[in-house]
């Protein structure tokens, strides 16, 4: 399926001329779901006859001359750490089986009031966090798709769903949106409320979107932050000044990372102008440790409790992270919040003359299904809860997706995704998968 099939802004552009239908649009996304979900596995519920209920009832909405969202009758998906009232919410693991929630999150909300009709819940990770669910990469059935909104990223890249919800505490946006050749979108820390989610780390946790088009996802976002109902926009005839990084991490990126990363920058550069690669600013390569220690000490802090009734229900890895977690004193965790708070003042001041700066995704291809992926390169930037975004750009060796990723300074939102628009239209695009 092209792209410009399941671009948000063209589906909500055809629907309001009448071009398009919901019933179509659900139809379509049905149809594509049943021939993925048997190999992918993306999806923890979904009800076909409720999503025909609610397209019927879209339509008639619409002819009805009623107002109706910007988003009103286009199918979506939501991470199954979101509630969905009255829909199963169990957050990727066995302790909440059965769980229905009588009150929607925020997200799902604001959603549902722009007109989006929730196809599914799409899979987690276990408890958002490190323990792969059962979802396969579109691209290889044999690989990750990433993690922990891997369900989410697995749909969107296969043609079921033109945009999903997700989240981020480490890389779990940002990383499966370049395994599975999304785009992934991670807002300013706060921007989208994470009322009505699960809580894995209070300081860290950012709600995100997936999307098939840069303006795909920053509509969403916006639509979910209770910002606007109207697309990013590039200002014309304006260049972004970008700066390239590599980071510390850089000797751990695979040959073919840092080949598509220097690819990218080469080609960027060649449309725009001379990109600059400073000296990153002080702390920077210590924001993995810092972000480390605030995550297990805020996660001991949410979830040991939540845990603790059923232990047994629960992987060992998580109950040995947790637990270490639990071992942190109050000292090592303030002393990691005021590192971050001086980064984060270290990293605005240094990253102002710029639009974006251009750093790895990932560490290369989506690895096997034995874990969700490496999250390095995006551990300094959900630290400091700055907006990020990755864009795929082209295919590795195994013929997988490789990505550019672009952050800006914390609030810089409008400013990263007018750059990544512009760096879409330059970059080369590595289609859809396969399946």
């Amino acid at each position: 399926m092209r792209t410009a099939d399941l671009d948000v802004v063209a589906l909500a552009d055809g629907l309001s001329r009448g071009e398009l239908s919901s019933t179509g649009l659900v139809e379509r996304a049905l149809r594509r779901y049943a021939e993925t979900e048997p190999t992918i596995h993306a999806f923890a519920w979904l009800d076909e006859e409720r999503a025909k209920r609610l397209a019927t009832a879209s339509d008639e909405r619409r002819r009805s001359g009623a107002p109706v969202g910007r988003l009103e009758g286009i199918p979506i998906g939501v991470k199954d750490i979101f509630d969905t009232a009255g829909l199963p919410t169990e957050n990727g693991s066995a302790l909440f089986e059965g769980r229905v929630p009588e009150k929607s999150a925020a997200v799902v909300r604001a959603a549902e009031s722009a007109g989006a009709i929730v196809l599914g819940k799409t899979i987690t990770a276990e408890l958002a966090y490190l323990t792969p669910g059962p979802t396969r990469n579109p691209w290889d059935p044999e690989r990750t798709p990433g993690g922990s909104s891997m369900g989410s990223a697995a749909a969107v890249s296969a043609g079921v769903l033109p945009a999903a919800i997700g989240s981020q505490t480490n890389g779990s946006v940002i990383r499966p949106a370049a395994f599975c050749g999304v785009v992934g979108f991670k807002p300013t820390v706060g921007r989208i409320s994470l009322e009505g989610a699960f809580e894995f780390a209070r300081t860290l946790d950012h709600a995100g979107v997936l999307g098939r088009s840069v303006r795909s996802a920053g509509l969403f976002a916006a639509i979910l932050a209770g910002d606007r109902e109207r697309a990013p926009t590039p200002e014309p005839a304006r260049v972004p000044r970008f700066a390239a990084l590599r980071t510390a991490e850089w000797e751990h990126a695979s040959d073919a990372m840092r080949e598509r990363f220097q690819a990218d920058v080469d080609i960027l550069a060649d449309a725009g102008g001379p990109i600059e690669w400073p000296s990153p600013p002080k702390g920077l390569d210590d924001a993995p440790d810092v972000l480390r220690t605030i995550m297990l000490y805020e996660g001991a802090q949410a979830v040991l409790p939540k845990i603790a009734r059923k232990p047994q229900l629960v992987s060992a890895l998580a109950r040995e992270r947790l637990g270490e977690g639990a071992r942190l004193t109050e000292r090592q965790y303030q002393d990691a919040l005021r590192a971050r708070d001086q980064l984060v003042a270290a990293f605005v001041d240094w990253a102002a003359p710029y639009d974006a700066i251009l750093t790895p995704p990932t560490t290369g291809e989506a690895p096997g299904l034995e874990s969700t992926g490496d999250p390095r390169f995006c551990s300094r930037w959900s630290l400091i809860g700055a907006p990020a975004i990755v864009i795929p750009t082209g295919l590795g060796p195994s013929r997988l997706p490789l990505g550019l990723q672009l952050v800006a300074s914390p609030g810089d939102d409008d400013r990263l995704l007018a750059s990544a628009m512009w760096a879409e239209g330059v970059l080369p695009s590595p289609g859809s998968p396969p399946l």
